[in-house]
């Protein structure tokens, strides 16, 4: 072993507690110790940029608690993303009028929507069709589609809710 990585491990011996006490601090339950792994990463990060300074500690400190609120903000907006989709799933591809397809419901989505948005509902939710070929066939890129759908989404919520209470 060299003597930087020897000289890594002794410090991290002494500085073990501080990783654990960010952990504590911000209430994380780390049960699969992947928090504790990412503040070890982070000090290490740490160690290589700010060790033989004054204000080591205070920096190994920053870095690990910054890390690991990143982490956390990460996965926050992973499961939000998940249960949006989820949500938008469950309400508005499985409405009663995706099955009769009621034209009175589809007339009232029709006037609330423009025409990009309806395109979207037609060929998305009715028809089933991927974001990528809604996006070639419309001459558009995926994320314009995508914008269309969160349009639809926020436009759709209160109709829907008034109509189906969902």
């Amino acid at each position: 072993m060299e003597t930087k990585d020897l000289k890594f491990n002794q410090l991290l011996e002494q500085y073990n507690g501080l990783i654990k006490h960010v952990i504590y601090k911000l209430g994380i339950r780390d049960d699969d110790g992947e928090f504790y792994q990412e503040g070890l990463v982070a000090f290490y990060e740490a160690y290589r940029k700010y060790y033989g300074r004054d204000t080591f500690t205070r920096m190994a400190y920053i870095v690990v608690k910054s890390r690991l609120i990143d982490r956390i903000r990460k996965e926050k907006r992973y499961s939000d993303h998940c249960f949006a989709s989820q949500d938008f799933h469950q309400s508005y591809v499985d409405v009663p009028f995706q099955d009769t397809l009621d034209p009175y419901i589809l007339l009232q989505i029709k006037q609330v929507l423009t025409q990009k948005q309806w395109i979207y509902v037609q060929k998305r939710i009715i028809e089933g069709q991927p974001v990528r070929d809604i996006a070639a066939q419309e001459q558009t890129t995926p994320d314009a589609v995508k914008g269309w759908g969160k349009e639809v989404r926020r436009k759709l919520k209160p109709l829907l809710k008034e109509t189906y209470g969902l």
